[in-house]
Order: C-alpha cells, then sequence, then structure tokens
C-alpha cells in the first residue's frame, strides 16, 4: 500500500493541479446558492413541486439545484 498521508496534505495535493481552484470556487458557489434557495422556498412553505410548478421547471431539477449540482 502507498503511504497514508493527512486530509490537509491529500487537499493540497489535489489543490494544487491546474484548474482546481476554479472548480473548488465554482462547487462552493453552486452549493451556497443551493442552500439560499432550498431555505428560501421553505421560508415561503413551498414545496420543491409547488416551486418547480411556479417557475416552470420539474421537480428534479428544483432538488437539483439545491443539492448544489451542476
Amino acid at each position: 500500500m502507498g503511504e497514508r498521508r493527512t486530509w490537509a496534505e491529500k487537499r493540497s495535493e489535489v489543490m494544487s493541479r491546474p484548474g482546481a481552484g476554479a472548480a473548488y470556487e465554482a462547487a462552493r458557489i453552486r452549493f451556497e446558492l443551493g442552500v439560499a434557495v432550498r431555505l428560501r422556498r421553505e421560508q415561503s412553505r413551498l414545496s420543491q413541486t409547488e416551486l418547480a410548478e411556479r417557475i416552470g421547471l420539474e421537480r428534479p431539477a428544483v432538488a437539483g439545484f439545491e443539492a448544489g449540482k451542476p
């Protein structure tokens, strides 16, 4: 088996790869937007289905957005 590394070492290795920083930032933004949409939807007492109907999407699209999926 290979040498064991700490999480910080592994993260540093992965983040040093070309494009990793931009990909990480894009994922962070998707996640934060998804959380914001979910919180606002819940404050409005809407289900994912109700929100989807109001904005012209299918429920899985709303669920994916809230989960931060691209």
